[in-house]
């Protein structure tokens, strides 16, 4: 049976990549493991995330696991791996951080086999993919066999409802980013937001700001542009910045080019620094994505104070984003909606303000700490579970 003093077994997190943003997340759980938990890692890098991977010094016990990958343009690629080092720290409980990968499949294959605890670590939505069919049936399956799902939030956890996991195996471990590391970034530059702006070369513009990966199929930033172009024809000064690369750039060059729009610059990738010059700068943060498990930037343009403008598919929304309070959630693919709230927000700026506000009031309990917290309750369930109980 669970209880907050069930003793910690030893552990196995499997995860395709050692991301930068996870990086605090789990040096606190290790700490709370003390020793007890080992990261396995299926790549050095993938071809589309090469941009979130680790380069700090972490003093984590990781282990990337040999093996072979698939490149699967645009999406993430596929591994197939060598788990015996894996096997030889015999782990109680295994974590999965998904279903999509083989590696995680015959990882589950073994712990079933080997009677260990399995919790699968989900941040799947029904709003970030078509929901229906075989894979659905084998998600099931695979869950039925489990000792329960840990989420990051509301979306998540609906998720896993629907396919069947009962409601006290649901764990939630809230979605966290270097709290640190923005919060000091942004005490550091937003009393310089002045002279940022005269640097970045920002004149009297109100600033909207998209930061992700120029992949149209997940981040569907068509409708960004089609948004701004309605907005552009309005009396306020703005400027679109656009952060980051994918191989839709040049396909959004062409696409402000021919509607005409003023004031779009593409900056491409940034290093966090000049990343956080920008948080700093803006005024409102917009996420458009037609699929977006989380969006981690919402969780770093809220600690510098920015008004949130996303789609429903934003697997953040319903944590995050407060309707009206720190911001709006509108449908995906509604140019004129988008176009509406943008405007609402460009116009005004003591509603900007009080969205800002109130968007670090909301994101102070999505912390690294909160999150080994929901993922230690989870595996001390786990530990305590009885097998035939799963």
């Amino acid at each position: 049976m669970y209880t907050s003093s069930t003793p910690m077994p030893r552990v196995a997190l499997i995860t395709n990549l050692l991301s930068h943003y996870r990086i605090p997340c789990f040096q606190r759980l290790s700490q709370a493991l003390t020793d007890r938990i080992v990261f396995f890692t299926l790549a050095q890098d993938m071809l589309h995330r090469r941009y979130v991977l680790a380069d700090e010094q972490h003093h984590l016990p990781v282990v990337r696991l040999e093996g072979w990958q698939w490149h699967r343009p645009p999406f993430d690629d596929r591994h197939l791996n060598n788990i015996l080092p894996l096997l030889k720290t015999n782990p109680k409980v295994l974590i999965l951080s998904g279903w999509d990968e083989p590696t995680y499949l015959l990882l589950w294959a073994w712990g079933v086999l080997t009677r260990k605890r399995i919790l699968f670590w989900i941040e799947s939505t029904t709003h970030d993919g078509p929901r229906t069919g075989l894979k659905e049936t084998v998600k099931r399956t695979l869950l039925q066999y489990a000792s329960g799902c840990v989420v990051p939030g509301q979306r998540a956890r609906e998720y896993c409802r629907a396919l069947g996991v009962p409601e006290e195996h649901i764990f939630t471990a809230p979605n966290a980013i270097n709290q640190d590391y923005f919060r000091s970034a942004a005490v550091r530059l937003l009393p310089q937001r002045a002279q940022l702006r005269e640097r970045l070369n920002i004149k009297n513009q109100v600033v909207i700001l998209y930061v992700g990966r120029l992949v149209e199929f997940y981040k569907n930033l068509s409708t960004l542009f089609r948004s701004y172009a309605v907005l552009a024809k309005q009396d306020t000064p703005t400027l679109l910045v656009i952060v980051g690369d994918g191989p839709d750039r040049s396909v959004y060059e062409t696409l402000a080019q021919n509607l005409n729009i003023p004031n779009v610059r593409f900056v491409g990738l940034l290093a966090h620094e000049a990343l956080c010059e920008y948080y700093a700068a803006a005024d409102i943060l917009v996420l458009p994505s037609a699929s977006e498990t989380w969006g981690f930037v919402l969780n770093e343009g809220m600690e510098f104070g920015l008004p949130l403008v996303v789609s429903e598919a934003v697997g953040a929304g319903p944590d995050l984003v407060r309707e009206g309070e720190n911001g709006y959630v509108v449908p995906v693919g509604s140019v004129d909606l988008l176009a509406v709230r943008l405007r609402q927000l460009v116009e005004d700026a003591n509603l900007r303000e009080r969205m800002g506000t109130r968007s670090r009031q909301l994101v102070q309990n999505f912390s690294p700490a909160n999150w080994a917290d929901g993922m230690a309750n989870a595996i001390r369930f786990a530990a305590g579970k009885r097998i035939n109980g799963r």
